[in-house]
């Protein structure tokens, strides 16, 4: 790169002069005039420049950082150059440039080092963080254990500075978590919420020696976590919070963050270990000397016995200056009868390589004394027993005193039927000293469950608070009676009702409190379970939406729930003043009551529909459960009911039958149109001739009698075809009859024959005596008609496709099997396959869009549904077929209320 070094304004030739003024097509460059001001900018060097760079200016102007050495013109400015310019989003950019003279201006050439420069500033950040890191952790190592604290507050503190983060802090493991050791933040930073327990979850599970990043779902805020790891895992974690510690500090690596920490944390967590283990030894010795034990080791290789100067003392041992007596020495404290014991003990202890507890009795100074001794090996290669002693000298004395007083109650009370116990009062609290025998027997515990457990923790968790309230009521009146579940042994809870009374000294002072407890657990579940029992009866009856009631066999109520009472309007009478009856008709009532006294215990149950007459003119349709209740001879004395109101449904259904009823008129008025005319024809025609006759003189009485016969015969036909349309028009009976259902296939026939003729359809009748159906008349003929009509519809179609095929259609009835089967079929187009299985659903049609609705074969198929019948569709060889089967009806069965559809 020749380019860099200094040169000198050459005085070339005319053609060197050319060369020398050629500007590079390429690449980053600016070119000044004589006086260092820039006139051209490269256009490569011009898209990273904020706006358009001004020309005419001094170069050492537009640096976005002075250079001393471009206060002169550029024949004084060195051939190396290295410049710092701002780019559009206002990030320094660092330049190398080399100085080319020209014949009147200079070309600075330029060469982006941006990278090189941020690397190496980042660099040197990262050095100057392990240097600081390095000073303070060799400050840590030869500082007091006291000092520690404020050495890391101020560690901390510099790393703030210097990293520009809100938090910092250190955790050190407690007793039971982590806990807060130090830290540093800003005066207006947000406290850090590091004793979140969804943080300390994240710390206890993981034992990672790798950063990672948590996130709070509760405030949103996340933390940096770097942990420093010894051989038993995470010791300290480093919190960088309320900033992103990876765009803060870009120059440090996770590696980087975790040497930085281990650099301070090493010396850290070992002088609070250290501080911690001298505080653990100088609470033992303090208890030792409080407590009255002390520590011994025994090592089997030396047969010697070291231990604590203080239990040396109380035993009357002289240790060596080693602090150590031969095994054999220590042993002529012990009582003869246990110093064989021990020595057996000590040494199956050893080759077990387990832990024992023995109590002995030793001769020390100031006589006899019971001490427990407690130890157990540590170590393979060398083992030793490692154990303590404690004088339990005065538990002794109070055991033996206890035996022999418990002895002597037991004596008494091991029979009683009762548990008697005993509660000690010791500076307000009472715990069990004494309870009989029948406590294991009716439990599964014994007093020493009891003793060494707290008693709550036998008691059910509901109950818990009511034995705390009984105890205070006892220590306040000196007497108590209360009842609450405790568990016994195999997790069942017994109902015990405690009766305590409270002794007291001559100073009026408490001392214990004397009781016995009883089992009353299958009195108390009973009277509880009658009490939930009737509870949820009520509840369930009194706010059910159902109709719930009871009633004597003459329909005399003895019961209603609140629905019942509302809907029969006697809120506020008795129910013993209320008869079912007055709310049926004499028909309804009668069958009600026929049908109560054909209940039997085997059949006890019966459902219905019924219509009630309720007070302001108002009507209901209940569905009704009936189960009748019998005594020992099997009459009835009761009957309890539940029903619910289907009024709407009902009232929903015959407005839909009437809906129907009416589209299925409309589709046939242009027919009944045209049978309405051929009787006023004739008529038309009779009188014209009457009129004739007259005007001529030609009138006789016999063609006069003719011609008005005639004219009533037409009269009376219009006259009936008028009754049908108006009978079939009108609203059905709210109750099915018994009717002949020939009948009602002649009059359908009738009523859309004359439509079919219009259209050149044959159509065929072919009735066999049957017996009647119960159900309405009008909804039957509803039905024939709709299939009727449909069947028109189909066989013109197909005639209008196929000029020579002859439509038919063809009604017929007959019976079979104690059923009656009504036909009607066509000789159309038949039903496609897919159609077929889905005929009845409602909204499927077979017609084009605006000539259907698809609700006719729906509701004729919920018309003869609830009739009891079935309707059903096929294909037959010519077209569709459409069979509705009705089974017959009894007359014995038509006063009662309808049967529930199922």
């Amino acid at each position: 790169m020749n380019w860099f070094r200094r040169r000198t304004r050459p005085s070339a030739a005319p053609a060197e002069a050319a060369t020398a003024d050629r500007v590079p097509s390429k690449g980053f460059y600016l070119q000044l005039d004589r006086q260092g001001q820039i006139l051209e900018v490269s256009p490569e060097l011009r898209r990273f420049l904020p706006g358009d760079v001004p020309t005419g200016i001094p170069l050492r102007d537009y640096l976005a950082q002075p250079a001393a050495e471009l206060h002169s013109s550029p024949d004084a400015w060195p051939a190396q150059l290295s410049l710092v310019l701002r780019d559009r989003q206002g990030q320094l950019l660092y330049f190398q440039g080399g100085l080319l003279p020209q014949n009147e201006s200079w070309l600075l050439c330029l060469l982006d080092t941006t990278a090189v420069v941020l690397r190496l500033q980042l660099e040197e950040r990262r050095r100057q963080m392990f240097d600081y890191s390095v000073h303070q952790a060799l400050r840590m190592r030869e500082a007091e254990p006291e000092r520690m604290q404020g050495l890391t507050v101020e560690w901390l503190e510099g790393l703030r500075l210097r990293l520009q983060i809100p938090w910092l802090g250190l955790l050190l493991p407690g007793d039971r978590s982590w806990s807060l050791y130090a830290h540093a933040s800003l005066p207006d930073a947000p406290p850090f919420p590091w004793h979140s327990t969804n943080l300390h979850q994240l710390l206890l599970n993981t034992d990672k020696s790798v950063p990672q990043t948590w996130y709070c779902s509760v405030s949103h805020e996340t933390a940096w976590l770097v942990p420093y790891r010894e051989h038993d895992g995470v010791r300290v974690w480093l919190v960088v919070a309320g900033v992103d510690s990876q765009r803060q500090a870009p120059f440090f690596s996770e590696a980087d963050w975790v040497g930085m920490l281990m650099l301070f944390a090493a010396p850290l967590s070992s002088g609070v270990r250290y501080l911690r283990v001298q505080q653990s030894l100088r609470r033992n010795s303090v208890l030792q000397r409080v407590m009255d034990i002390g520590w011994w080791e025994y090592d089997p290789d030396t047969q010697r016995v070291s231990m604590a100067p203080n239990l040396a003392e109380t035993m009357g041992l002289e240790l060596s200056a080693e602090g150590d007596i031969i095994l054999e020495e220590s042993l002529m404290i012990f009582d003869p009868v246990d110093r064989e014991q021990a020595l057996d003990r000590l040494r199956e202890l050893i080759a077990r390589g387990e832990g024992a507890s023995e109590s002995i009795c030793l001769q020390v100074r100031d006589g006899r004394h019971w001490y427990r001794l407690s130890g157990e090996v540590v170590g393979r290669r060398a083992p030793k027993v490692v154990g303590y002693t404690m004088d339990i000298s005065d538990l002794r004395r109070q055991e033996a005193q206890t035996a022999a007083a418990r002895a002597r109650l037991e004596g008494l009370l091991d029979n009683a039927p009762a548990v008697i116990f005993i509660q000690s009062y010791i500076d307000g609290a009472l715990a069990f000293e004494f309870c009989s025998a029948s406590l294991y027997q009716l439990l599964g515990w014994t007093l020493s469950d009891w003793q060494h457990n707290s008693f709550s923790s036998f008691l059910h968790p509901e109950d818990r608070q009511l034995y705390y309230e009984r105890t205070r009521t006892l220590l306040q009146t000196g007497y108590t009676s209360s009842r609450y579940r405790v568990r016994d042994c195999h997790g069942a809870y017994h109902w015990l009702l405690d009766e305590a009374k409270l002794l007291r000294d001559d100073r009026g002072m408490p001392t214990e409190v004397v009781g016995l407890l009883m089992d009353v657990t299958e009195a108390t579940e009973a009277s509880e379970s009658v009490r939930k029992s009737e509870e949820r009866y009520r509840i369930l009856v009194e706010d059910s939406p159902a109709i719930i009631c009871r009633y004597l066999p003459d329909l005399t109520l003895t019961f209603a729930n609140k629905p019942m009472a509302a809907a029969l309007g006697a809120d506020d009478k008795r129910p013993e003043l209320i008869n079912l009856g007055q709310f049926l008709s004499s028909e309804d009532r009668a069958g009600v009551l026929r049908r109560l006294g054909r209940m039997t215990p085997g059949t006890p149950v019966s459902n219905r529909e019924v219509l009630l007459h309720l007070p302001g003119g108002r009507r209901a349709w209940w569905a009704w459960t009936e189960r009748g209740l019998f005594d020992e001879n099997g009459k009835l004395i009761e009957v309890q009911a539940v029903g619910r109101d289907d009024t709407e449904i009902h009232d929903a259904r015959e407005q839909l039958y009437q809906g129907a009823k009416m589209a299925t008129l409309g589709e046939m008025a242009t027919g009944l149109a045209h049978e309405m005319n051929q009787p006023l024809t004739v008529m038309r025609m009779a009188l014209a001739n009457l009129v004739k006759r007259l005007a001529i003189d030609e009138l006789g009485i016999d063609y006069l009698k003719e011609k008005l016969q005639r004219l009533e015969s037409q009269v009376t036909r219009a006259s009936r075809i008028v009754d049908h349309v108006r009978i079939f028009g009108r609203r059905s009976e709210s109750r099915g009859v018994l009717f002949d259902p020939c009948k009602a296939v002649a009059e359908s026939v009738a009523l859309t024959s004359e439509g079919m003729e219009q259209k050149g359809i044959a159509v065929e009748l072919e009735l066999l005596p049957v017996p009647e159906v119960n159900g309405h008349h009008d909804r039957l003929e509803q039905v024939l008609i709709n299939l009727l009509l449909n069947a028109q519809y189909a066989v013109s179609q197909r005639a209008a496709r196929e000029p020579e095929h002859g439509p038919r259609v063809k009604a017929s009835c007959w019976e079979a099997n104690d059923r009656v089967c009504i036909v009607v079929e066509d000789n159309g187009d038949g039903i496609s396959p897919s159609q077929l299985t889905r005929i009845f659903e409602p909204f499927v049609t077979t017609k084009p869009v605006g000539e259907g609705t698809g609700l006719g074969l729906s509701v004729s198929y919920g018309i003869i549904t609830q009739m009891g019948g079935e309707l059903s569709a096929e294909n037959h060889g010519q077209g569709a077929r459409f069979m509705v089967t009705l089974p017959v009806g009894k007359p014995s069965s038509t006063p009662d209320a309808l049967q529930l559809e199922t």
